[in-house]
């Protein structure tokens, strides 16, 4: 057997950290299996997709037609993670039928080697790989995968965007670190594809030194990414707030319901919705939601949607936090209450995180709470 090289090397730490986070995700106790499967499914691509020793030492050999389907998995990495995006973003996802498309890459991927490879005996099969990747379906293959590449991390993109915009517009307290953990991660990930587009550009122009930087360059981000989710997860166990599936964005709201958006009866409406905040103070519930909300006024929750998002132009989670600050100031401003720490105070409020509640008021007022209490608290004295 050759000798490892330190790209191999490196492609075997990734296994042996993924398959650790594999064991971890199937053995951790939680409501939502699907997640952790698709992502176990995800990191196991990943991870023989980074090294392929496996298929090159063990199948290839002895077994070409499966070591070729082995490899073939690639094509089914970016379709696992996005599946996986949507049950994290969707409290509600479930796997159906209708997601066997995702296998489309991947099918006709084997349709194009079937008649040269998959179809013939072994010594042809043999023969078609000592032609090394200069074959037509072979360079078939490439294009593919990097037509998958940009179909698919369009697609990740587009559902975390509207993932946050249905966070903003449907909850109070929506966890943004949540939004910036999962673009974050995207991200990276098409870092990653765009350095092995120029690894495999310099593969098939045979240049051999560009073709090393670029191979370790790939291994060791995809060693960092690795290590890095792993670290997240350790620390973050419930890393995403899931959304109904049934949530529609407020603009497709306005399109559908055009008989909704009359001006003058939203007048009224805004006039009751705001005496309802001033007096009930529904905000001071840390989880209030656009459902709660529309529920204590009696109104269908589309319709409170569009008063809110698409009347007063603001998210819901900006104008419920709008009153939480206000009733922050007061408590603030007020000496009596100059013995209440500033966690005390943003929780009193229905804030649940200290660094949204600074984020927030420093929006509104310019200063930090402590900056605020102590300038009004001076005026006073």
């Amino acid at each position: 057997m050759e000798s490892l090289s330190f790209v191999n090397f490196i492609s075997l730490i990734i296994v042996f950290i993924s398959w650790l986070l594999i064991i971890y995700l199937m053995t951790a106790k939680t409501d939502n299996k699907t997640s952790n499967i698709l992502l176990s499914l995800f990191l196991l691509v990943n991870a023989q997709d980074s090294s392929g020793l496996f298929a090159h030492y063990f199948l290839y050999p002895k077994f070409p037609g499966l070591g070729m389907l082995f490899n073939s998995s690639v094509f089914l990495k970016l379709p696992l993670l996005y599946l996986y995006i949507l049950s994290v973003i969707y409290s509600n996802f479930k796997l159906k039928k209708k997601h066997l498309w995702h296998l489309s890459f991947w099918i006709m991927n084997l349709l194009v080697l079937t008649p040269r490879f998959f179809a013939v005996d072994f010594e042809e099969k043999e023969a078609f790989l000592a032609l090394g990747k200069q074959t037509p379906e072979i360079i078939t293959s490439y294009i593919l995968i990097h037509l998958e590449i940009a179909v698919y991390f369009t697609m990740c993109f587009i559902a975390i965007k509207k993932y946050k915009s249905l966070l903003l517009e449907n909850y109070s307290n929506a966890n943004l670190f949540n939004y910036k953990w999962l673009f974050q991660l995207i991200l990276l990930y098409a870092i990653t594809a765009f350095i092995a587009t120029f690894k495999n550009a310099f593969l098939f122009a045979h240049l051999e030194t560009a073709l090393m930087f670029s191979q370790t360059g790939v291994s060791l981000i995809a060693l960092g990414i690795i290590t890095w989710v792993v670290l997240k997860a350790l620390h973050n166990p419930e890393l995403f707030r899931g959304v109904n599936s049934n949530l529609q964005l407020v603009r497709q709201l306005v399109i559908e319901n055009t008989d909704l958006v009359k001006e003058e009866d939203d007048i009224n409406e805004i006039v009751l919705l705001k005496k309802h905040m001033n007096t009930a103070e529904p905000f001071l519930n840390a989880t209030l939601t656009i459902d709660d909300l529309a529920s204590q006024m009696e109104i269908p929750t589309k319709n409170l949607s569009i008063l809110i998002n698409h009347h007063l132009n603001q998210h819901f989670f900006d104008f419920v936090n709008s009153y939480r600050i206000k009733k922050a100031m007061q408590i603030l401003q007020d000496p009596i209450n100059k013995h209440l720490t500033i966690l005390e105070i943003l929780y009193d409020v229905g804030f649940n995180s200290k660094s949204s509640f600074n984020t927030a008021f420093k929006k509104q007022t310019h200063l930090t709470p402590t900056q605020y209490r102590e300038k009004h608290l001076k005026s006073v004295a």
